[in-house]
């Protein structure tokens, strides 16, 4: 009879198959969620996430909602323009790493290593090198200005 017992016992306690299989699914699961997390990291320091690219944008667009409204345009140098808008007279230029408002201590654009400003029929092309070596360049319509 004890034999018996030990053959038929209904209450068996360990690991089966298919629990084996179901924690090896769960495993897998979480194994893609975690490459799916370093995969989003790397585009979001590459992509439109990264911080240099929305200031980029975000100086693009207040420049050429400035110069919409600009009455007088002028290019001092390389690095230095102003105009004149309804906000009064305004200016631009590089000053130590930053590009930044010509009076006043309001920073446009950070990391800047080099900007050349072009202007040549009612067109102002803004070329700017970072100081991690990426280079962005945009041109801007500057419609009513008196060459």
């Amino acid at each position: 009879m004890g034999q018996y017992r030990l053959l038929n016992n209904k209450d068996e306690r360990g690991f089966t198959l298919l629990d084996a299989l179901l924690q090896l699914m769960i495993l897998i699961c979480f194994a893609h969620f975690f490459l799916l997390f370093f995969i989003w990291c790397s585009h979001k320091n590459n992509g439109m996430f990264n911080t240099e690219e929305l200031q980029w944008e975000l100086f693009s667009f207040q420049l050429q909602k400035e110069l919409t409204y600009t009455k007088d345009f002028y290019r001092r140098t390389s690095y230095h323009i102003q105009y004149s808008s309804t906000r009064g007279n305004l200016g631009l230029k590089q000053a130590s790493g930053e590009l930044r408002r010509e009076e006043g201590y309001q920073p446009l654009l950070f990391g800047v290593s080099m900007v050349n400003f072009e202007y040549a029929n009612n067109r102002l092309n803004t070329t700017v090198k970072f100081m991690n070596g990426k280079e962005r360049s945009r041109e801007f319509i500057v419609p009513n200005s008196k060459e």
